[in-house]
């Protein structure tokens, strides 16, 4: 099954860290998992602000983004990733691609609610 997973970011590409902030970020980014688990750049979102806190969310299931690896979030988007049916899970310090890898060995924890600051730490199952 492919997958889109949405990071926000510090810069538009893979090697570029995961930002601690999902509203303050510099770029939205999605990130293509084919079936062989390869991952490739779908998209990255300049992030030149927004007029409200749903217009982020709306833009990542117009990308069909399936999955979100945030650093940290506030109530509103988180509630309308929910509303919207994507997956939100608490990122680790590190790039894009270290976190989508983390995602896929099944070492991010799933966000259980806004939380304004990352914890910066991957959770063994």
């Amino acid at each position: 099954m492919k997958r889109i997973i949405g990071i926000p970011a510090d810069g538009p590409e893979l090697e570029d860290k995961i930002s601690n902030h999902f509203g303050h970020c510099n770029y939205f980014v999605g990130i293509l998992v084919d079936e062989d688990k390869t991952l490739s750049k779908e998209f990255a979102i300049k992030n030149d602000g927004h007029s409200s806190c749903m217009e982020p969310v709306l833009n990542m299931k117009d990308k069909n983004v399936t999955d979100m690896i945030v650093g940290g979030i506030g109530g509103r988007p988180y509630m309308g990733f929910l509303q919207v049916g994507i997956n939100l899970f608490q990122g680790v310090e590190g790039s894009l691609e270290e976190n989508v890898k983390h995602l896929l060995e099944e070492n991010l924890k799933p966000l259980g609610g806004p939380s304004c600051t990352g914890t910066n730490q991957a959770h063994s199952n």
